[in-house]
Parts: C-alpha cells; structure tokens; sequence
C-alpha cells in the first residue's frame, strides 16, 4: 500500500521533472523567437571586425592572426576561390557545409548560419558544433578571395561555466529533494498521529492524547477531531446511560409480570395478579412505542407528514380525552382557544399535546385547576399549558427534556411513567421549528409555552 509520505515524494519529484520541461520549453521558445536573430547578428559582426582587420592589416599570411583569434575562442573556417581551405581555433563536430552557401559567400555575399539553423530544441539550435550554424562573410587577401565562417568556442569560453552551471543544478536539486523530504516528513507526523489515536478511538479508548499544535489547516484539523473525540466520548456514554436506563424499565416490570405469573402457575388465584400483569404489558408496550418514536427522530431521513389544520379543534378533542381523569382527580379546565391554523403533522402534535395535559393532571394538586392558552402573532402561534401542581422554583428544566429523566420530587417512582414523553415532546416541536420552554408559577405550579411558526 502506498503511503501518504511516498504519494508526496513522487508527486514532488513528478512535480519537479514538469516544471524543468515546461521551462525548458519556454526558454527553447523564447531563443528561437527572441534572441536566435540577434545572436546572428552579433556574430556577423565580429566576422566583419576580423575581415576588417584582415584588409587593414599588412600581413604576409592570415595563419598567424586566425590562429590567435581562434585561440581567443572563435572556430574559423576559411576557403578560396580554388577550394583551399583550413580551420582555425576549436574544431567543428560536423565540418560539411554546401557549396551554394560557400559559393554566395565568395560572391559577396553574407551567410546567416545561425538565423537559419532549423528551429530544433534550445540545445542544438545554440549549442550545436556544426559548420552549417555559422555566420560567413566574404573578405580579399593578395588580391584574392575568401569566405570566413565563424562561430564561438562554446566549450572553450562556457566549459567551466558549464561545470558550475551543472554543479549548481545537481546541488539545488538534492538539496531540494532533502528540504522535501524533510517537510514531507513534518507535514505528514501529525496525519500520522491521528491515523494512530483514529485506531485508539475505534477501540473506545477516548483518552488518548492528540499531540498535534500548529496553526494551519492541519491544526484545524487536530482541533476539530479533538471536538469529535469529545462529542463522541459524550455519545457513548450517553449510550451506555440509555442502555442502563432501558433495561431498568423494562426489567420492572419483567420482573413484576414473571413473578405474578409463577403465583398464578402455582395455582394461587387471584383477580388482581392477572390485573397487574396486564397492567405492567402495557407499560412495556407503551414504552417500546415511545422509544421507537424517538428512533424515528434520530434517524437523518425522519419527515413529518405537515398538513394544514385547526389547531384550536384539535386541543379541545385532546381536553376531551381527558374529562374523565380531570372529573376524577377535580382539576378543573380553562379554555382561552383562538382560532388558528397550523402546518404541521397531526399526529404529532397531538401526541404532544396529550403528553403536555396528562403530566398538568398527573403533577396536579387534587383539587386543582388546568389553564390551556392559545395567542398568535404575526410570526408565530404560542400554546400555554399552566397548571398548579408541584413545581419547584428550583428545578433545572433544561433536565426535563433528557430521556428517562426523573426527579426525586415531580417524577418520583409513586407516579407512573417512563421519563421519555418530554424527550418525544421536544424532538416533534424542534423538527417543527419551533421552541418549548417551562416558567416556575409561584406559589406553585408550572407554566408550559410551545411556540410554532405560523404557515
């Protein structure tokens, strides 16, 4: 398997070998359509300052100057009109010229060699040691004439330059490759680090230290899985609480059915067992069904089926369920309904609605008295359940909605119910949109508000 550090590596030398191409080509470009004419030129030039000082000069041979100007780093190439010909200075790879060139040369006329060269790659266009890219002139010596052809000793005047050139490159590129090398390796420790502390943490081994500082996107990184750890840490102990929590109310009333049932078993008849063992079968069924519900809000692909309907309607069809209960415990009713229309799921809401009214009678004080309020603004409509049971000044109600809470006071183990309705309640209000809060009424009771958008 490929690492991440050799991914790094060979896409940088990749990387490295592209942009020398790339540059290669744009300075091969840029000779041929720049600077290619006027190396020609300045040649051209230093031929006719030797043909000058050639016919200038009172010389009884051309050997001796050819041969220090050669020295000087020129390769000359000099022919009569007899064919006679000699080369001076560092020697030509490729010594063929065609006779058209030499002719029109000795005719009077100039040969521009390196204009002309075929616009190859910047190594041979410049640096090719052929006798064709030359410049010639003419010139006459004892009433006779010459063509000269010249071009510069490039391995003579650049070969230790060459040498430096090519030292400097080999150096910059292993210095290079080490650099990256060494940053590779810096930028990759801590991926590495939490590749380690990914493996610890899919072991639940949330402890694990994320030694990783710096103040880059990778920093970033190592801060938002540190927020992950924890919230992780947070959800698996919440887990665990809600396993506890589950298999404590349901093993209750378990125990409670099978323990009634070995009486009955044992043929020790009595109406009330069967009574109770009915009794605790719904409780499990009732609890089942609310945490199935709070499955469903869990899950990302939860929708609510919204509808338009009378929401003042539907309370009062709530209220009515519980007349008998609000008969039974004499907790009277007050009823302030505006009519309004609502969008939202029907179901739902009434569940939450039940939930809101059943826990005003069963936290109520008997007698007692129930104010159920419905206001509405231009944004929103507000329904406000007031009861005048047990509330506590001193209750945190942020509480009241985490599952299978139960206070010692409001929800102590004398009244039935398993500590998830107000958990439903809140996960139906927030998925639609709205808020739910609680207000302690003194001298007791407690005031509900629930706070839906409008259509």
């Amino acid at each position: 398997m490929k690492t991440l550090y050799s991914k790094f590596v060979w896409m940088t030398l990749l990387i490295m070998f592209a942009s020398g191409t790339i540059g290669f080509m744009i300075v091969n470009t840029f000779y041929h359509q720049n600077l290619k004419e006027k190396n020609d030129d300045k040649n051209i030039d230093v031929a006719n300052s030797i043909v000058e000082l050639i016919e200038s000069s009172n010389l009884d041979s051309l050997t001796p100057l050819l041969e220090t100007i050669g020295d000087t780093g020129y390769q000359i190439y000099i022919v009569n009109e007899d064919g006679k010909e000699k080369f001076y200075g560092g020697d030509f790879r490729i010594r063929e010229i065609n006779n058209s060139i030499v002719k029109r040369v000795l005719q009077g006329g100039e040969y521009h060699g390196m204009r002309e060269f075929p616009k190859e790659t910047f190594i041979t266009g410049y640096f090719s040691n052929e006798l064709t890219n030359t410049v010639g002139v003419p010139f006459t010596f004892n009433h006779e004439r010459y063509a000269l052809f010249q071009r510069p000793n490039i391995k003579f005047l650049f070969n230790e330059i060459h040498l430096l050139l090519g030292g400097l490159a080999g150096a910059m590129i292993i210095i290079s490759v080490i650099a990256m090398l060494i940053v590779a390796k810096r930028m990759i420790d801590p991926l590495t680090k939490l590749t380690i502390a990914t493996n610890k943490i899919a072991n639940e081994d949330f402890q694990v230290p994320i030694l990783v500082n710096q103040r880059d996107e990778i920093g970033q990184l190592a801060d938002s899985f540190r927020n992950m750890v924890k919230q992780l840490e947070a959800s698996d102990r919440y887990k665990k609480e809600f396993i506890a929590r589950v298999s404590h109310d349901f093993q209750t009333p378990l125990l409670n059915i099978q323990g009634y049932a070995t009486l009955l078993e044992n043929g020790e008849l009595n109406s009330n067992y069967a009574e109770i063992i009915q009794k605790e079968a719904k409780r499990l069924s009732s609890v089942m069904k609310q945490l199935l519900l709070l499955t469903s809000f869990d899950q990302a692909n939860n929708r609510t089926k919204k509808e338009v309907f009378q929401l003042d309607d539907q309370l009062k069809q709530v209220v009515l369920k519980f007349r008998w209960l609000l008969d039974e415990k004499d907790i009277s009713i007050q009823l302030q309904l505006k009519k309004v229309e609502v969008m939202g799921d029907r179901e739902m809401l009434e569940y939450v609605w039940e939930n809101l009214i059943s826990n005003a009678i069963k936290y109520n004080y008997s007698p007692g008295e129930i104010q159920l309020k419905v206001t509405e603004t231009t944004e929103y409509v507000q329904v406000m359940i007031q009861d005048t049971g047990i509330g506590n000044k001193d209750t945190d109600y942020g509480q009241w909605t985490e599952r299978f809470y139960r206070e010692d006071e409001a929800r102590s183990t004398q009244i039935e119910g398993s500590g998830l309705g107000l958990a439903i309640v809140k996960e139906v209000i927030h998925s639609h949109s709205g808020m739910l809060s609680f207000e302690n009424v003194e001298p007791h009771g407690t005031k509900v508000y629930v706070q839906l958008k409008k259509m």
